[in-house]
């Protein structure tokens, strides 16, 4: 039996329909000053995990609702996200977030941040890692912090602790990851500087260059690494620089990024250029 035309053309249109089908609209969110500073967050440190933006930006609320309002933020099209390749609680893995062309003009719109200048897109496969375990440090001072073990923490990454330094320093190109400063209960402000080991810097084409440009500022140097074996390399091909310098060992210290995570800052090992170990706490002759 022949089906009559108008069957023929519905079924044409509804074929036409699912085919075509409407992308869903971005849902629209007001930003409250907590968003911002999410946005801010993404800014400074390119991509953050949730669980790390959570810490940061909603430390007063559960981590499921920050979740819930990090997701917000993503379905405005103010952030995008994709896998961090670690894993949360059962196995589920951890969305890093990452600003796009909207989250940056909202930027530039609350802080006066050029939003042409701001990084947007998702991190290279390569450098996400990396971008996180500079959070984890700065969390982990934070953690300090909370416990009166340092006071009037300021963490500041590489690209606006350098634009501060232009004025002086114009011809440096290195830069440290971070810069941090704080101060010790009873003592004086000091600033350091926070470098995270990729375990890929080669000796005179990038670590060297990258060390006497550091020790031009002054500051103290902190050195993350991947491994062990790794300090004992890098403390090889750092003393000669020091004593160049005229510096001692302490000048340059190196802990494990596992360790620091789990032990915290002042409770990982810290090794001397020479080898000898700090916890970097202040002696007591530095009080008087």
């Amino acid at each position: 039996m022949p089906v009559p035309l108008d069957m023929h053309l519905q079924g044409s249109f509804c074929l036409m329909d699912k085919l075509a089908k409407p992308k869903p609209k971005k849902k629209s969110l007001v930003l409250m000053q907590r968003d911002i500073w999410a946005l801010v967050q993404l800014y400074l440190h390119r991509t953050v995990a949730s669980s790390q933006l959570a810490k940061l930006c909603f430390p007063d609320i559960s981590y499921e609702t920050a979740r819930k309002r990090l997701r917000r933020l993503q379905q405005a099209g103010f952030t995008g996200s994709t896998s961090s390749g670690r894993m949360e609680g059962r196995g589920r893995p951890e969305l890093i977030y990452f600003l796009t062309t909207a989250g940056a003009k909202a930027l530039e719109q609350n802080r006066g941040i050029s939003w042409e200048s701001i990084p947007t897109g998702p991190p290279h496969t390569y450098h996400k890692e990396h971008f996180l375990r500079l959070v984890d440090v700065r969390l982990a001072m934070e953690d300090a912090e909370g416990k009166s073990l340092l006071l009037d923490l300021e963490f500041t990454t590489g690209r606006e602790f350098w634009k501060e330094l232009a004025g002086d320093l114009t011809n440096l190109e290195e830069q440290a990851d971070a810069t941090i400063a704080f101060r010790y209960p009873g003592l004086e402000p000091i600033k350091v500087l926070l470098e995270i080991d990729t375990g890929n810097f080669r000796q005179t084409r990038h670590w060297e260059p990258k060390i006497k440009a550091f020790l031009k500022t002054g500051f103290p140097i902190w050195v993350v690494t991947g491994s062990a074996p790794r300090i004992a390399t890098l403390r090889k091909w750092t003393q000669p620089l020091l004593e160049e310098a005229g510096v001692g060992p302490g000048k340059c210290v190196f802990t494990v990024y596992d360790e620091l995570v789990e032990r915290g800052i002042f409770g990982s090992t810290w090794q001397r250029t020479d080898g000898s170990i700090t916890d970097l706490r202040p002696k007591l002759s530095d009080k008087t």
